[in-house]
C-alpha cells in the first residue's frame, strides 16, 4: 500500500510545523525544510502527517502527493538517523582521499578528479578504496553518490569501476575466437 494512503507517524523526538507552503522538520540530527507544491495539501493532526492531492482527477496532483509523501518519510528518517551511502572503488590503482572539502579520486584517468563536498554532508575514505557519504538529506547524499559513480560506472567485462557497497554485476564473456 502506498504511503499516501497510510498516515505518516511523527516520532516523539521530531517537531513538525507547516509555514506557508513549507514543511519544517526538526530532529536530533538536524533541521530540514521541504517545499510543498500547489497541487498537494499537507496537514498535521496530532502526531500524523496527512498528504492528499487537491484535485483527485488530475494525474499530476496524485503523483505529486505520492512523491511528497516519500520525501517526507525520507526527511523524517534523515533527521532521526543520518543517511549513509558507501561506494567501493574496484580496479588497479583506484583510490580516493579527502583534502579540505574536496574529494580527490583516481580512477584510471591521466589526471585526478576533484569533487566539491557540500558543507551539509560529510565524506570519509576508509582503506583508500571505500568512500562513505553521510548527511541528513537523502536526496543530497544520493546526488553526491551518483556524481562520484558517474566518473567511472561499473564495467561489465572486467568488473572495474565505482560500485555501491554490496552491488554485484554479472560479467559478460569477451569475444570468442573463430572456430
Amino acid at each position: 500500500m502506498s504511503l499516501r494512503r497510510k498516515r505518516i507517524l511523527i516520532p516523539e523526538n521530531v517537531n513538525a510545523k507547516i509555514n506557508n507552503n513549507t514543511l519544517n522538520l526538526e530532529g536530533p540530527k538536524g533541521k530540514l525544510d521541504l517545499t510543498i507544491p500547489e497541487l498537494v495539501s499537507v496537514n498535521i493532526n496530532e502526531n500524523k502527517i496527512l498528504v492528499e492531492p487537491l484535485n483527485k482527477n488530475l494525474k499530476k496532483s496524485k503523483s505529486l502527493a505520492g512523491l511528497i509523501c516519500k520525501e517526507i518519510a525520507n526527511n523524517l528518517s534523515g533527521v532521526i538517523d543520518n543517511i549513509q551511502y558507501t561506494l567501493e572503488l574496484r580496479g588497479v590503482g583506484y583510490r580516493a582521499q579527502v583534502k579540505a572539502n574536496q574529494l580527490e579520486i583516481l580512477v584510471g584517468y591521466s589526471h585526478p578528479n576533484y569533487i566539491q563536498v557540500p558543507e551539509n554532508l560529510s565524506v570519509f575514505v576508509q582503506s583508500n578504496n571505500e568512500i562513505t557519504i553521510k548527511g541528513i538529506s537523502k536526496s543530497a547524499v544520493g546526488l553526491l553518490a551518483s556524481k562520484i559513480r558517474r566518473l567511472r560506472p561499473p564495467e561489465p567485462y572486467k568488473g572495474k569501476g565505482i560500485f555501491y557497497k554490496g552491488e554485484k554485476i554479472i560479467l559478460k564473456p569477451g569475444k570468442s575466437g573463430k572456430k
